[in-house]
């Protein structure tokens, strides 16, 4: 019996394909329509009417977010272990690169974000980086800015929530054993 009047149920939905329909926008949000698959247009907050049959579209946050960066084991210039973990604070600024230009912004800015904070980590005694916390964050910052300019976000603030040095053996590249002792914290 379902399958029988399963076509209604069909042409039903393909009706509704070609009703508009309305979205709404909040203000923390900024969306992106693509019409007919490749006119691109930025949807400011509020209400947005769009026809389904031609048209498709993605919201995004984009105020205010924080991405953890996870802890990695480098070497710094004095030739010191270190573990190093950090947060990243960040904000959309273009919605329309922050869509069109990159497929999972949150894993993009992690991996781009943890290369560049591991580079200036390499660049760095350890003492460097002891004796004046805020004026590497502030380099931290600086160079994450750099790798992630042009795909739509603005980098607030970059810091390490993780840093200490460790004694770590790598066999193979595949397992690691050692001492770890961590400092955690802002």
């Amino acid at each position: 019996m379902d399958k029988a009047f399963g076509w209604i149920g069909e042409i039903f939905q393909t009706l509704l394909r070609v009703v508009p329909w309305l979205v709404i926008v909040p203000a923390t949000h900024r969306g992106v329509a693509f019409v007919r698959g490749f006119k691109v247009k930025e949807w400011p907050p509020g209400l947005h009417w769009y026809w389904p049959v031609v048209t498709t579209y993605k919201l995004m946050t984009v105020v205010r977010q924080t991405q953890r960066i996870q802890s990695k084991v480098i070497m710094t210039k004095d030739l010191k272990t270190v573990t190093v973990g950090a947060l990243v604070t960040y904000e959309v600024d273009d919605v329309v690169s922050a869509i069109a230009k990159v497929a999972d912004l949150p894993s993009d800015i992690m991996e781009r974000s943890q290369g560049a904070i591991l580079s200036v980590v390499a660049e760095s005694t350890v003492e460097e980086i002891q004796n004046n916390r805020t004026l590497f964050n502030q380099q931290l910052t600086e160079r994450v800015g750099n790798v992630l300019n042009g795909y739509g976000v603005q980098i607030l603030q970059a810091q390490l929530t993780e840093f200490a040095p460790c004694r770590a053996l790598a066999i193979n590249g595949n397992v690691a054993v050692g001492s770890y002792t961590l400092w955690t914290g802002f």
